[in-house]
């Protein structure tokens, strides 16, 4: 199979079971927007965002060491099960001192930043999730670097059907509200670390060798105020409105921004199976400059027309929905449409400062720097805007994020990109 086929069939594996597990909220939206009211999704809203910070503290982007340095070590089976089995061992030793930091912590670190929402029993049960989910992340970050799509695609369904019928088991039989939302997923997160125990564990050795610790982390390090910034970037909105505005304006933002999200989901997607894909070509990078080029820009405009047509239609479907309180969701579909779709354009600049070793530590500078922004926008804009100026703030923010990371690629690994000329010469031809 040719590589350009291979990639194909990768993302569409990687999109079909991602659109399935991450858009799980988008299917049970018209449950939602009849059993929930937007208070209690706002709750699920903001302890999700809460959760997803914390996640990145738990792995420290290792899962990226994982997946970049096993063109390294592919070879060399030993080396490879001792690389992998250092950073399985750090990251479980990692989850259970922060969960043990966080908890009796939270009066601290974690009430503060959810006003109105009670630590017990929602947090409570999140940071279960926390603790559970990082050694699944990393075992599916192997299957990504070997290109295991098919073992990849299998596991995350079947995570996504345990995680639906647990939800709607717990919210549509039990009513349990959101409760029974974040429950569902703490107990699903809990099977499969059950899982990868059996699975994974016996196929790497569980030991910490300082060489391949300090090797990792090294790399990974760097990329940790990358990656909290990029959470910066698509969540910390929800927190501003929870505690500007309201946990029910943050539950209707959160519900709007769950179609908009299907843009999101399908752009981590086609980048999971892109990135073992670009780092072959880069091998020989002068041969293959083109093709990657080509490839980007075809995908972009992808991203373009399913935008659109969020844009055009994602309104609509709000409005023949039950209400339930929560008739303004549309206004954030069209903002965050085209929010995701310049994140999908960011996975391409910033795929070649992944790629070289001297540029992963410059990428922080595009995202913290995003981040930022979008932090004082939200502040600035959510009291006088509400969901529109949550919206606006992540899409100017996601713009200035892909600006700034196309200059620092080139200067590090340049690669002649056309895909705003591409973008442009689309919609002009609308």
């Amino acid at each position: 199979m040719s590589s350009s086929k291979r990639l194909l069939k990768n993302s569409g594996i990687y999109a079909i079971v991602q659109v399935l597990q991450k858009c799980i909220g988008f299917i049970l939206i018209p449950v939602y927007m009849t059993v929930l009211t937007p208070t209690e999704n706002g709750i699920v809203t903001s302890t999700t965002a809460v959760v997803s910070f914390l996640g990145i503290l738990y792995t420290l982007a290792l899962n990226s060491a994982i997946v970049r340095f096993y063109v390294d070590y592919k070879e060399d089976e030993d080396k490879l099960k001792e690389f992998w089995g250092t950073c399985i061992t750090f990251i479980i030793l990692n989850s259970l001192v922060l969960t043990i930091i966080f908890f009796l912590l939270r009066n601290v670190l974690l009430v503060p930043i959810l006003k109105g929402i009670p630590f017990f029993p929602y947090m409570a049960i999140g940071m279960v999730s926390i603790a559970l989910n990082p050694i699944y992340t990393v075992f599916q970050s192997t299957l990504q670097a070997k290109e295991e799509s098919r073992r990849y695609g299998s596991n995350n369904f079947i995570y996504f059907l345990t995680n639906l019928s647990l939800t709607i088991l717990f919210v549509v039989v039990f009513r349990f509200g959101a409760l029974g939302i974040i429950s569902a997923l703490a107990l699903t997160d809990f099977i499969f670390f059950i899982y990868t125990i059996y699975k994974f564990i016996p196929t790497i050795k569980v030991t910490i060798k300082k060489y391949y610790l300090k090797k990792a982390l090294k790399y990974s390090l760097p990329l940790l105020p990358h990656s909290l910034s990029g959470w910066a970037i698509s969540m910390i909105d929800r927190l501003f409105l929870n505690n500007q505005v309201g946990t029910d304006v943050a539950g209707v933002y959160g519900l709007g921004s769950q179609f908009a999200n299907i843009i999101n989901v399908l752009a981590a997607a086609v980048n999971q199976a892109y990135v073992p894909w670009f780092f072959e070509r880069m091998k020989d990078k002068e041969k293959n400059e083109a093709e990657i080029v080509k490839m980007s820009e075809v995908i972009t405009i992808f991203y373009c027309i399913l935008a659109m047509g969020m844009s055009l239609f994602g309104p609509e479907v709000i409005k023949i929905l039950p209400k339930n309180g929560y008739d303004e969701a549309w206004k954030a579909i069209p903002l965050l449409s085209f929010a995701f779709v310049f994140n999908g354009i960011y996975y391409f600049f910033v795929n070649p400062l992944f790629y070289n070793k001297k540029g992963v530590k410059y990428i922080a500078i595009g995202t913290f720097t995003s981040a930022i922004l979008n932090s004082i926008l939200n502040m600035y804009f959510i009291p006088k805007y509400s969901i529109v100026g949550a919206g606006l703030a992540s899409m100017l923010s996601m713009i200035v994020a892909c600006i700034l990371i196309y200059f620092i690629s080139q200067k590090i690994e340049p690669i002649k990109f056309n895909i705003i000329d591409r973008i442009l010469v689309f919609y002009l031809n609308i």
